[in-house]
């Protein structure tokens, strides 16, 4: 079992959206795929077939409420194994974050307890970086992908945290979301994101899509309303790159 950590420096880089995405994508695969929320937003579960927002998770156990987490899981149309953050008040929030810090193995745990097989993955969405839960999600990670749309904020901040994100994870990617090649500033970020990766860990690049907020509004994914976008063969691309990173699935496997 492989778990990449989708970790974003700023708010609204669509980190979620693609983590919902790229579960979905996966299990299309026939991979055995998690979605765990570990961000106290809770908005995972929106992306993945919710009506409301989840009351119950991991979040509880993680503030030290009686009961499993695991009772409170529950698997979408698409196969996806879904792992809510459930609603928090601010006390227990704050208890939270005294127990990541106090246990830096946590998560690690947590994602131990897991029942996937060898070629299973778990996706772990974040709140924004630098964070506890953050953190534990990038130490707890096989690989880490960093969305990271193409603006200066987004940019900088990225670039500055980077060394400490290869700290926590020896495999850490850029995912580039919402590109829109025809803008110059934006081809400009692109260069300066590949010199501080190194030149070969930008994973992908998504390109802007109009209709991707549509799509969403409509419960439908880009990929089946615009299946001919370029955002769409993006997406698919970046499903393919962490198909082809896992590890082989054995003759006629599935979830």
């Amino acid at each position: 079992m492989k778990t990449i950590a989708l970790i974003s420096t700023v708010g609204g880089a669509g980190r979620t959206t693609l983590a919902a995405m790229l579960a979905t994508l996966l299990a299309r695969r026939a991979r055995a795929v998690v979605a765990l929320d570990f961000d106290p937003e809770n908005m995972l579960g929106a992306y993945l077939g919710l009506d409301t927002l989840a009351p119950n998770g991991i979040g509880a156990a993680l503030a030290g409420q009686a009961g499993a987490w695991h009772d409170h899981t529950w698997r979408n149309d698409e196969g996806v194994l879904f792992v809510p953050h459930g609603k928090l008040t601010l006390a227990q929030a704050a208890a939270c974050n005294a127990r990541l810090a106090a246990n830096p193995r946590w998560l690690a745990r947590a994602i131990g307890e897991i029942g996937l097989g060898e070629n299973g993955v778990v996706l772990v969405d974040t709140p924004r970086y630098p964070s506890q839960h953050a953190d534990q999600a990038a130490r707890s990670a096989d690989l880490v992908l960093c969305v990271c749309p193409p603006e200066p904020a987004a940019c900088a901040t990225l670039v500055a945290h980077l060394p400490a994100l290869r700290e926590a994870c020896a495999d850490v990617r850029i995912v580039v979301n919402r590109l829109n090649p025809a803008r110059e500033m934006q081809r400009d970020l692109l260069a300066m994101l590949r010199h501080a990766a190194g030149g070969g860990a930008l994973a992908h690049r998504i390109h802007v899509e109009a209709a991707m907020g549509e799509a969403f509004a409509r419960g439908v994914w880009i990929v089946d309303a615009a299946p001919q976008s370029q955002a769409s063969h993006d997406l698919h691309g970046l499903a393919q790159f962490v198909d082809a990173w896992l590890p082989a699935q054995a003759s006629g496997e599935r979830t």
